[in-house]
């Protein structure tokens, strides 16, 4: 939960599933999505691979909230990004929480802008708590969910496999509603927040986010 017990202002207010998270470019997702297909053949249908188009990098996962504490924490997200630039970005590396021998989630981490990321984070739960999230008591770090297991197993394989994406922009930050089904997640975008001084870079060097 988000909000401490008797937080959530009107409880007849709908409970919207939601989180903050960091986009990725379209040629990392293209990248990622080649990155797969290979996965899927080494660790076959013991690991629930993420669709690329669904993948972010989470920056505070907010659980079940009334829209009174979105509308609050929109207004401060809001102050953050004007007070944060774009941030030029890479993923590099995989591995696997709680270990590559039992693992539960597979993941790809992040390399180029991990600093910047986790000063964003940071600025990010900070704004939330002053309107009543209750952050998780774990360190923060920046990775990118590829794949989950119900049972834990083996994906020491899997988490040598090398990978490096193309370096991208971050321009903005974004709070998602996400409803979850049969089928899996479905993500919808309720607010966007642009980061206020865009990095300078041409269009064939990086990718916007």
């Amino acid at each position: 939960m988000a909000l401490p017990p008797g937080a959530g202002g009107n409880l007849l207010s709908e409970a919207i599933r939601s989180f903050v998270a960091l986009s990725i470019s379209e040629g990392a997702r293209r990248q990622i999505a080649d990155l797969l297909v290979s996965l899927q053949r080494q660790q076959g249908p013991v690991v629930r691979w993420v669709r690329p188009e669904l993948m972010h990098l989470t920056l505070a996962f907010l659980g079940e909230v009334p829209q009174e504490f979105l509308d609050a924490a929109t207004a401060r997200l809001s102050a953050v990004a004007r007070q944060h630039s774009s941030i030029t970005a890479q993923l590099r590396g995989l591995g696997a929480f709680p270990s590559s021998s039992r693992a539960r989630v597979v993941w790809i981490g992040t390399e180029q802008g991990r600093r910047e990321v986790c000063n964003l984070q940071a600025e990010v739960v900070r704004a939330l708590t002053s309107v009543g999230y209750q952050p998780e008591r774990r360190p923060f770090s920046p990775h990118l969910t590829i794949g989950r297991l119900r049972t834990p197993d083996d994906v020491s394989k899997a988490a040598a496999v090398r990978f490096e994406s193309e370096p991208f922009v971050i321009d903005r930050f974004v709070l998602m509603r996400s409803v979850l089904g049969p089928a899996g997640p479905a993500y919808s975008v309720l607010a966007e927040f642009p980061l206020a001084v865009q990095t300078t870079c041409r269009p064939d060097d990086l990718t916007s986010a």
